[in-house]
């Protein structure tokens, strides 16, 4: 901002302002002295010429603004009074021309302010200055000597590289542009090298001496001490970086070294003692090396002790004592004890009184605080290691399969399983580890329900129910158990364990299977065997009153029917068995051996057929069911075909097949198209189910029947 000029008179001509404006003043012109004196305040100056009265001339010069007397011929009279009375300068006009005047009015205004400045300066408790446009200070006040060591006198005339070196000087030349760009006043920190070869940090708070615009004549500034709060700032600083390391130690001894060494080389206390409960006394875990040499021997402090630092463990509050005077051979001014939470004491050893201020104990109690953290933060890490590692030997030894999934886009991937897990399913640990639990053991017949359960799990929802998984010994039934990470609130992790029901579900089957086989039983009890029952009694008793032979012939063929159906009964209670544990079989092998126990002239013809796993005994009984079902049915010297198909295979002959409205019932109990007991097929149904295949009939295009066995897991 340009220096405003107010000029007063009615004699200034135009080349005065024009010599002014030129120069970068704002210049007003007024013609009374009462209206100067309402264009003072912001003033820089003030012009008076020649036509106004020598008492309102003198009268204005009482004013806080320079004035300066541009008079047109001398009067050495006036011009003393004038400056009696504080004018900045009397000028003549034939000695300072209109185009001069700028020059001199700055100078005028310069000599003017020195005084002004001074008294500022000597006000102030800070270091204040004034320099000019080559760097040199012109003016400082009597607190340089305080800053810097240098009195006034050394420093005026000298360049600032006196005290600055050369890249502060760079960083100020940069602020001055900053200043000649348009900011008023700007602030930065330096450093001053005293006259001692020390440092002190000073917060610099510099202007522009008043100039014509973009024209540089120098700065006025102030330089405060800053050193205290540089140093303050430095230990904080010091300070948050011991904290990220006293966070990552990885034990008591290592972050009770580490609070020495903050002690020592950010708080600058050589002497400290790190102090831990252990049973009822504070003992040393951590010693400065300083304080073992000054201090050896006074370690162990029971915790009950009239000692300041058991009082401070007791109280949770910091303390200090102080040694002056004390009749002891303890080489310090006092110590300061601060509290490590439960943990124990922080002590340091303070060798100075003057040097241990407010700020050094504040310090001191960050550090304290900030250890009593860690400890804290080491004991929980312990603590939670602890209940890791339980957890951890629980999830490895609990005797079902286990799994614990996070959850991606809805998918469970898999972050870890037990050893249950991966002898149940057949998959290990590095195979499925980082991949969806559900690719490996998912059935394509499960994912609907499946993605269900991870929608409850991710819910916070727990679950448990029946379940079918794959398994590389093929489909087995498990009751799962599934729970969220953090019950009742959103959560992307959760736990599965699997309880493996094969065998239980297949005993509930076959018990179903028993119970319809009963029901089944009862009708035939109640039906068949009652009807030649009847056959038998009523012949009988025709004998009786007869005497015909023949009859004894009839009920003895009655007698002959119950005792096939009975013998019928009989073989389905055991073959419709739960089977036993499957084996691989070869399907031909099982086969043959099976035509070989048919009597009747029929001929088995077999392509190349797969290894299968089944249970050889009951297998062998379903094919000689199949093939007696085919000798009594399917005509004169049948031919029997036994072929695969993709999940399974069949059995087929040349007979007239079966009628496709009496399909559904040649696997019923008692059910024959002819003179037999109707238990053959019901039979290889049971044996079928049993094993957990399906069975179906249908005739071949030839129009013999056609029995196809599906679900039948391939051996490769």
């Amino acid at each position: 901002m340009s220096p405003r000029v107010v000029c007063l008179g009615e004699t200034h001509d135009e080349a005065v302002e024009d010599a002014l404006s030129t120069a970068g003043y704002a210049v007003e012109t007024v013609t009374t002295p009462a209206d100067a004196r309402e264009r003072l305040p912001g003033a820089g100056a003030l012009v008076v010429d020649s036509s106004i009265p020598r008492e309102a001339t003198l009268s204005l010069c009482e004013r806080d603004v320079p004035v300066v007397v541009y008079a047109a011929a001398g009067d050495a009279s006036f011009a003393s009074d004038l400056f009696a009375a504080g004018a900045a300068d009397y000028v003549l006009r034939d000695d300072c021309p209109p185009a001069a005047l700028p020059d001199r009015l700055r100078d005028s205004l310069v000599s003017a302010a020195e005084p002004q400045y001074q008294q500022l300066f000597d006000a102030l408790g800070d270091f204040v200055y004034v320099t000019g446009r080559d760097g040199q200070f012109l003016t400082v006040n009597d607190a340089a000597l305080e800053v810097s060591g240098y009195t006034p006198e050394e420093l005026v005339g000298e360049h600032v590289s006196i005290l600055m070196d050369e890249t502060d000087i760079a960083r100020g030349s940069e602020k001055i542009k900053e200043l000649l760009g348009g900011a008023e006043t700007i602030t930065y920190e330096i450093s001053v090298h005293t006259k001692d070869g020390g440092t002190r940090h000073v917060e610099n708070h510099t202007s522009l001496l008043p100039a014509p615009e973009n024209e540089f004549r120098g700065t006025v500034g102030v330089l405060r001490d800053v050193t205290d709060r540089h140093r303050r700032d430095q230990q904080l600083h010091g300070l948050h970086d011991t904290t990220r390391q006293l966070f990552a130690a990885d034990d008591q001894e290592t972050v009770a070294e580490q609070v020495v060494e903050a002690a020592a080389d950010i708080l600058g206390h050589e002497m400290s003692v790190v102090r831990l409960v252990e049973g009822d006394d504070l003992v040393p875990l951590v010693i400065s090396s300083a304080a073992r040499e000054a201090f050896d021997g006074r370690w162990p402090v029971s915790v009950d002790a009239d000692r300041p630092m058991a009082h401070t463990f007791q109280s949770g509050e910091p303390s200090y004592l102080s040694h002056e005077g004390a009749d002891n051979d303890v080489p310090l001014a006092g110590s300061y004890y601060t509290p490590l939470g439960s943990h124990g004491t922080l002590s340091i050893g303070i060798t100075d009184l003057e040097e241990f201020s407010d700020s050094d104990r504040t310090l001191a109690n960050v550090l304290a605080t900030n250890a009593t953290a860690a400890f804290d933060g080491l004991e929980q890490r312990q603590e939670l290691a602890t209940e890791r590692d339980r957890f951890a030997a629980l999830f490895e030894n609990v005797p079902d399969p286990a799994a614990y999934v996070e959850f991606d886009e809805g998918e469970p991937i898999a972050r870890d399983v037990n050893s249950a897990f991966e002898s149940v399913f057949g998959y290990d640990r590095e195979t499925v580890l980082d991949s969806s639990l559900d690719e490996y053991i998912l059935p394509e017949s499960e994912r609907s329900d499946a993605a269900q359960y991870n929608t409850e799990i991710q819910a916070g929802e727990s679950f448990h129910g029946d379940v079918r998984r794959l398994t590389d010994d093929g489909p087995r039934d498990f009751l799962l158990h599934v729970a969220p990470y953090e019950i009742g609130s959103t959560s992307t992790r959760g736990f599965a364990v699997y309880t493996d029901i094969t065998d239980q579900k297949r005993r509930e089957r076959e018990l179903e299977r028993q119970n319809e086989r009963l029901d089944e039983f009862a009708a035939v009890v109640s039906h068949d065997l009652r009807n030649p029952l009847n056959v038998a009694r009523g012949r009988l008793q025709l004998a009786r009153e007869s005497g015909d032979d023949e009859q004894f012939e009839k009920s003895l063929d009655a007698l002959d029917r119950m005792e096939r159906l009975i013998t019928g009964l009989l073989s389905l209670a055991r073959h419709g068995q739960s089977v036993g544990e499957p084996e691989t079989v070869e399907l031909q092998s099982v086969a043959r051996s099976a035509w070989g126990t048919v009597p009747g002239d029929a001929t088995l013809e077999m392509d190349a057929t797969p290894t299968i796993r089944a249970d050889p005994e009951r297998l062998s009984q379903l094919f000689e069911n199949l093939f007696r079902n085919a000798i009594e049915h399917g005509g004169d010297s049948p031919t029997v075909t036994i072929d695969t198909l993709d999940d399974g295979f069949y059995v087929a002959d040349d007979g007239p097949g079966v009628p496709e409205d009496a399909r559904e019932q040649v696997f019923e109990f008692g059910h024959s198209g002819g003179d037999g007991t109707g238990f053959g097929l019901a039979i290889v149904r049971s044996i079928a189910e049993a094993h957990d295949w399906t069975i179906s009939v249908t005739n071949e295009k030839s129009g013999g029947a056609r029995f196809e066995i599906r679900g039948v897991e391939f051996v490769e």
